[in-house]
């Protein structure tokens, strides 16, 4: 039984297949690909498999990782060339990975995430948005309603301590914003929260099918 983690990226029109179906594409690809997934013990088996962080439905990411145990020793380069040969279009394998066995799940040690969000300008706009963005992050807090699961009503929370970094610039009509930000299961921040904050703040108004958004890098303790 050996444990290793995949890079991939999510593009094109398969960002819009749900966070379940990704499950179930890999586990089908690794059958295809005759590779040995290890299975938990009980009366519902599951492959050994998970997302370091689930990725929204039609977001773009060019860095996730999964991470699975086989049932059978594999060398890296054989798991990459088999998986990537039967994967549809839109899912590429970059790089795999053998983990020590034990130890944390990438999931648990996930601590921030980085995307990039594109936003068509409106005409004839003119705004600093590095002014702006400096003004909306020197604030002494930044609060906004965010919706808990557990008591089903919004609650106001200071999102300021969980955004790490944000900038942006204006290019060929569109805003383009990239920011960090807390992700993870001690804190998770959506960048959507960030993007209607901080357009409330600049006065900047968007039509939410227009905009892009992307994660670009997952971020894990102790590396």
């Amino acid at each position: 039984m050996k444990r290793y983690v995949i890079k991939f990226s999510k593009e094109g029109s398969i960002r819009y297949i749900s966070h379940l179906d990704m499950h179930r594409l890999f586990k089908r690809s690794f059958k295809r690909a005759g590779i040995r997934l290890q299975y938990s013990q009980g009366f519902n088996p599951h492959p050994k498999m998970s997302f370091a962080q689930p990725l929204s439905l039609g977001y773009s990411g060019s860095s996730e990782y999964l991470e699975f145990e086989t049932a059978e020793p594999y060398q890296t380069g054989e798991i990459l060339e088999k998986a990537n040969s039967v994967m549809p279009e839109g899912i590429r394998l970059h790089s795999c990975e053998e983990l020590p066995p034990g130890g944390k799940s990438l999931a648990a040690l996930t601590e921030a995430a980085s995307y990039e969000i594109v936003i068509p300008a409106e005409e004839g706009f003119h705004g600093n948005i590095e002014t702006l963005l400096k003004e909306y992050i020197e604030r002494p807090q930044i609060p906004v309603l965010k919706y808990q699961k557990k008591t089903g009503r919004d609650l106001e929370v200071d999102i300021k301590p969980m955004i790490a970094e944000i900038h942006g610039m204006v290019n060929d009509n569109h805003i383009m914003l990239t920011m960090k930000l807390s992700a993870g299961s001690t804190a998770n921040l959506s960048p959507e929260i960030v993007l209607a904050s901080f357009c409330e703040f600049a006065g900047i108004s968007y039509d939410r099918a227009e905009v892009s958004i992307g994660r670009t890098e997952i971020y894990f303790k102790n590396n």
